[in-house]
């Protein structure tokens, strides 16, 4: 049987590629400057059906808020021009207050000067995630957000 997975153009280890999702399909907004990590959240995102827009750093993440509010925002929290917190605090404190937000960081959780309310509704993941814990995370929060509205 012939590898239906996407191709990826950089040299990368071996991906287990989700292949549904159980959730509706959503707009999720990807803020991640590492171009090969923002590539495999996206493919990722998309082979199970999510409408997915990337922005390689806050002001782009800023401007996308401003044009479009996701369902669901996953951040990377060390970003050129604009900060992953001043990003978070931004949409909390305007066009965003109840969108989720997916923190995947290889920073420590305790290292950030982010209070925890300003997480809810969202997650904090670790780095290196795995395309299948990126999809359940994903879900959890599409979730517990139809739960709660």
């Amino acid at each position: 049987m012939p590898d239906t997975r996407p191709a990826i153009a950089h040299p990368m280890p071996e991906l287990a590629w989700p292949t549904e999702t159980s959730c509706r399909p959503s707009r999720i907004l990807v803020v991640e400057d590492e171009p090969v990590t923002a590539e495999v959240f996206e493919r990722t995102l998309r082979h199970v059906g999510h409408r997915v827009r990337v922005a390689r750093d806050g002001l782009q993440a800023l401007h996308a808020l401003q044009e479009q509010v996701p369902d669901v925002v996953i951040l990377d929290l060390g970003l050129p021009t604009v900060s992953g917190v001043d990003v978070v605090r931004r949409l909390r404190g305007g066009v965003g207050p109840q969108v989720p937000i997916l923190v995947v960081s290889g920073t420590a959780r305790a290292q950030v000067t982010l209070a925890i309310d300003d997480l809810l509704p969202g997650l904090w993941l670790c780095k290196p995630i795995r395309p299948r814990e990126l999809v359940a995370a994903v879900e959890l929060v599409l979730r517990d957000r139809g739960a709660a509205g």
